[in-house]
Formats: C-alpha cells, structure tokens, sequence
C-alpha cells in the first residue's frame, strides 16, 4: 500500500500552489516545504490500495499557520494526528 501526502494553499501573492510528496513507502519520511506567507492550507493524505486507485483518507484545513501534521503508518491502520 502506498500513500501520498498533498497539501494545497494560497502563496503570499494569492496564487495557488501544491506541495506533494510523491509516494511515500513504509520506511521513508518525506515532508512539503510551503512558501513564506502560504495561507488557506489545506492537508490531502491518500492510499493506494490497489494499482493506482488513490483514496483520500484526511482531508482538512490547518488551523493554525504553524500547525504540524503527523502520519504514522502506511498501512490499513494508519493514523493522523497533530505533532506536539
């Protein structure tokens, strides 16, 4: 099973851009560097369950600009929650 992190926002200028990670494997740890000044974030987590039929698991706005979201897991029984 894979999974991808997408994160979409509004840069500082107004324009709106996209931060993915590609796939993410069991082992790895990939991250989304957003701009200076991103706005109107919103965090896109999907699996791949089977060949190439992505399935949005967490779709929500961040909250607070600094707000860190943490994805434990890549397989059926992944979890999502805030980074303290």
């Amino acid at each position: 099973m894979n999974t991808r992190l997408r994160v979409l926002y509004t840069d500082a200028n107004g324009n709106p851009g996209i931060g993915e990670t590609g796939r993410v494997w069991g082992w790895q740890t990939k991250s989304v560097r957003l701009p200076a000044g991103a706005q109107h974030v919103r965090v896109i987590v999907e699996k791949d369950i089977f060949f190439e039929s992505w399935r949005v698991v967490y779709d929500k706005p961040l909250e607070k600009p600094n707000q860190c979201i943490r994805i434990t897991g890549v397989t059926f029984r992944s979890r999502i929650h805030l980074c303290k």
